[in-house]
């Protein structure tokens, strides 16, 4: 998942000139709220020196899967372990050459995993994205 990233800081306002300074939560509530009808989820509020920092995420507009991840919706008897030019069918397989093709077909599935993974974290830097 690519995420978005949206910082909103909720100053402090006083009461009165040398009154203590608060943050306005009916302000901090709808404004949280108006984010989240757009998409934004909270995902932590820090204290700075001007008030308080909210950070939000949503996940990225356009966001497509990469070519190297095995579609987790796609049933499992779909995938052949026979080789593709393969003219024999399972029944004619031994068992031994079953076990073996299905171990290649798990080591690929795991390297493309291995590769998504790299590529993935690969993308994380720079996507942090603040207004």
């Amino acid at each position: 998942m690519i995420w978005q990233y949206r910082t909103i800081v909720f100053e402090f306002a006083k009461d009165g000139l040398l009154g203590d300074r608060y943050i306005d939560d009916e302000e901090m509530e709808a404004t949280l709220n108006e984010q989240g009808k757009s998409g934004w989820e909270l995902v932590d509020v820090v204290m700075v020196q001007e008030g308080v920092l909210a950070v939000l995420k949503r996940p990225r507009a356009g966001q497509t899967k990469t070519q190297s991840t095995v579609d987790a919706a796609q049933p499992l008897e779909q995938v052949s372990i026979l080789p593709e030019n393969s003219d024999r069918s399972v029944d004619e397989c031994t068992v031994e050459e079953l076990q073996e093709q299905e171990a290649a077909h798990i080591r690929q599935l795991e390297q493309q995993r291995k590769d998504a993974m790299e590529e993935h974290e690969r993308d994380l830097i720079g996507e942090i994205q603040i207004r």
